[in-house]
């Protein structure tokens, strides 16, 4: 197996894992109550939407994009950890959610550099 398809294998299976968490948001926000539920609807269309369009550009931009935007959205949360009852065990899930998946698309990319073969 080529060192490309492995990335690929990778990279759709870090997608996937992002669909899934938008499933399960929208699938638990069924049973949330007031601010959580609305923040669960929303967050689970953009993680959807988020694996389809970076899968489908497949390219070390969209993952480094991708990456951006699961770093602010875990920034976003912390606040609302700290100062809101009712969201903070919803915003501390979703900073643990956010890091892992920056984590693993900065690790799809790797640091830019070429390597000397």
């Amino acid at each position: 197996m080529s060192a490309r398809t492995r990335r690929q294998d990778r990279a759709a299976l870090v997608e996937a894992l992002r669909a899934a968490f938008g499933v399960a948001h929208l699938v638990g926000s069924r049973r949330a109550l007031g601010r959580p539920a609305v923040l669960g609807r929303v967050l689970g269309v953009r993680q959807l939407a988020q694996a389809a369009l970076t899968a489908r550009a497949a390219s070390p931009e969209a993952h480094t994009l991708s990456a951006a935007v699961d770093a602010v959205h875990g920034l976003t949360m912390v606040p609302l950890a700290l100062f809101d009852r009712q969201s903070r065990r919803f915003a501390i899930r979703q900073v643990w959610i956010a890091t892992l998946l920056t984590v693993l698309e900065v690790g799809l990319v790797g640091t830019g550099r070429r390597r000397r073969s």
